[in-house]
């Protein structure tokens, strides 16, 4: 099993049921699909489905660098490899933690690892065959979201300093300076065992403000999904043979897998003079 058809069953799963599902195969806590970047996970549930046939002694589960994650998919290869199964492991696009590339890779694992198991309950102890992996099971830290090495952000905490996104996070959602001062001053005040009343009302203050926050961030989510499946469907689209001849699809296409606003908005200039040179001279 290399691929599957672009209707089938399998690119309708979500990403909520494909983590309901590696979470409840794995006895993990993942919560966003990025997590499976790493190739760890997508070893240990072949381990689940072909016990021995991977070598889980040398995948690292705590993963943080680029060829910590290659290592990772080799095995995975190798273990393909082993168990004659032709599929080619898109390794550099994996490694990005880009929602859609992750999802789609998950969406195959899940289809292939349905159609072998056959519905049945496996009895497979997880926890006790990620203790005799490489660095001896996931650590807390390791559940956190990967931030690419090119990233801005990480570049930015390498050299000691804050990222940047927390900074265009504040600017962005109302409130968020506000909070800060007003848990410094929380602090301060109980520090000097006085001023109870004015303590309690700065929390009391923090407090809605977390609230209130909590409750943004909860809208912008939604809203990200509801954006997500959309693109999601029109990628689906532009996969079906019967579209992929219009010329508008590629260009679709390129704006979709752009790696940056930059490179997006370069295609779009692109089929834009493409379209002026193709118009009669007036």
């Amino acid at each position: 099993m290399s691929a599957i058809g672009i209707m089938d069953g399998a690119y309708f799963v979500g990403r909520n049921e494909l983590l309901q599902w590696i979470n409840s195969t794995l006895g993990l806590n993942l919560s966003k699909i990025e997590q499976t970047a790493s190739g760890a996970v997508a070893c240990q549930l072949l381990d689940a489905l072909h016990p021995g046939c991977v070598a889980l002694g040398k995948v690292d589960f705590n993963a943080k660098n680029d060829y910590e994650y290659i290592n990772n998919y080799k095995i995975l290869q190798a273990a393909f490899t082993k168990l004659g199964i032709d599929k080619h492991v898109e390794v550099n696009k994996l490694i990005r933690a880009r929602p859609l590339d992750n999802i789609e890779f998950m969406q195959w694992l899940k289809s292939y690892f349905d159609s072998h198991s056959n519905g049945q309950n496996l009895n497979y102890d997880a926890a006790a065959r990620r203790a005799a992996s490489k660095t001896g099971g996931v650590k807390g830290a390791s559940n956190k979201q990967r931030i690419p090495l090119s990233s801005a952000a990480t570049t930015a905490s390498m050299n000691g300093a804050a990222p940047a996104r927390s900074t265009s996070i504040s600017k962005k959602i109302p409130g968020t300076r506000q909070f800060g001062q007003a848990v410094g001053s929380a602090a301060s005040v109980s520090s000097s065992g006085s001023q109870d009343t004015s303590m309690a009302a700065q929390v009391q203050e923090a407090t809605e403000q977390v609230t209130e926050l909590k409750l943004k961030v909860d809208n912008v989510e939604r809203e990200r999904d509801f954006y997500f499946d959309k693109l999601r469907d029109i990628e689906i689209l532009c996969q079906m043979p019967l579209l992929q001849s219009i010329p508008v699809v590629k260009v679709f296409e390129r704006i979709l897998y752009a790696a940056d606003e930059k490179e997006a908005k370069e295609a779009m200039e692109q089929v834009l003079e493409e379209y002026n040179q193709q118009q009669p001279a007036a």
